[in-house]
């Protein structure tokens, strides 16, 4: 059966959801937001459009639409509502005044040294919001970041992340193209980065939770980082042997059937009981493996096995729900890319839908998730309780 909990009609987040060429497809997103806004101000938009669309027919019209609001988006590798999953398409979400009461967002350039860029944007955030983002209160604030997915930056900006605000939440995920691994982008109302990071600060009016679904247990099998290159996220020797061999004989399987079973058994790490995947993407001429997140060298990882990706997303999202007394305001989900294939191979797409519980929500299948580091196969998001609750 499924759950249902109370949701304020008109009261939580707006979202929709549109596909079709531009720019008729953005002036229905519009319509759509604006009629179901009913008058109510928007705070903050965040929208996630397919790579298939130029982002100068979107990042600027949606701004303009919405002048008095903080507007970030980035391309995607498909896009989900609680009413529609697919590719191709724009979701969008604002955040009303009875959810938060303030937002501030900068557009990070991370080209030389992301870092540094992050560090310029976090000074920026700080400048605008006249306070330090450590000294921000954790309950009334929350910070989203969406980062360019193909750059390999996103190591470096959660932990200049982490520094500068070790209390407060940064939810989101790395941009992507619908899988083509030629260009993502991310946007702060009319300006556009190919290689950057959209990082926005909101003051909370209601109650709210992070989620995080991940659904693999561990199977005991450890594997100890030998030698790796963690800049490239390229794992060269695990326990002294070329990666790609040892890791096939851990799975029990050949090398080159070694792409057709680790989507089914990534490697992570245990952490408060809860699973921190890494995910391999391909492997590499001289035996090694490349990796959608950073693994260093010394570092002992566990191989994982995949469970029921739908029924514990349910779950996680009703023990959330729970957290915030049954009743939600709303949802902005990032759903990893690697998911999305299993969802599709496997025609979950209606569950996957289902799984949101009919709360209110509009996220996108990332190149990666954001939540206290960078991480693979995972859901995360955060979850509004309903307008009136703070």
């Amino acid at each position: 059966m499924t759950f249902f909990p109370r949701v304020l009609p008109g009261a939580g987040v707006v979202r929709a959801h549109v596909t079709g060429p531009a720019p008729q497809a953005v002036d229905r997103l519009l319509a759509q937001l604006d009629r179901d806004l009913s008058g109510r101000r928007a705070v903050a938009v965040m929208y996630f459009a397919s790579s298939v669309y130029d982002p100068a027919e979107v990042a600027p019209v949606i701004s303009s639409r919405f002048p008095e609001a903080v507007v970030i988006g980035c391309s995607t590798a498909g896009e989900f509502t609680d009413l529609h999953n697919g590719t191709g398409g724009i979701s969008a979400v604002v955040l009303p005044d009875g959810l938060i009461t303030q937002a501030v967002a900068v557009l990070g350039e991370l080209d030389g040294d992301a870092g540094d860029g992050t560090a310029v944007a976090v000074q920026s955030l700080e400048e605008a919001l006249q306070v330090q983002l450590r000294h921000l209160d954790p309950a009334h604030h929350l910070g989203f970041v969406l980062i360019d997915g193909l750059h390999g930056s996103e190591e470096q900006v959660n932990e200049m992340l982490g520094n500068a605000a070790p209390l407060l939440d940064f939810v989101g995920g790395s941009a992507g193209d619908d899988f083509a691994f030629q260009g993502t982008w991310t946007a702060v109302g009319h300006d556009v980065s190919y290689h950057g990071a959209a990082l926005m600060v909101c003051r909370t009016a209601v109650p709210f939770r992070v989620v995080k679904s991940c659904s693999f247990t561990p199977t005991g099998r450890l594997l100890r980082i030998t030698r790796a290159d963690a800049a490239s996220r390229t794992v060269l020797e695990i326990d002294g042997r070329p990666a790609a061999e040892a890791y096939a004989d851990a799975l029990g399987v050949s090398v080159d059937a070694l792409d057709a079973a680790w989507t089914e058994y990534p490697v992570g790490l245990m952490i408060d009981g809860q699973p921190w995947v890494r995910s391999p993407q391909a492997v590499m001429p001289d035996g090694g493996l490349r990796f959608y997140a950073e693994i260093m060298p010394g570092m002992e990882v566990e191989v994982m096995q995949a469970g029921d990706l739908i029924a514990e997303t349910t779950a996680a999202l009703r023990r959330t729900r729970a957290e915030l007394g049954g009743r939600a305001g709303g949802a902005v989900l990032f759903n990893c890319c690697l998911r999305r294939k299993e969802i599709d191979a496997k025609n979950l797409s209606a569950d996957f839908v289902a799984a949101l519980g009919g709360v209110p929500s509009a996220g996108f299948h990332t190149y990666g998730e954001s939540w206290l580091g960078h991480v693979n196969q995972t859901l995360a998001g955060v979850v509004f309780g309903p307008p009136g609750e703070a």
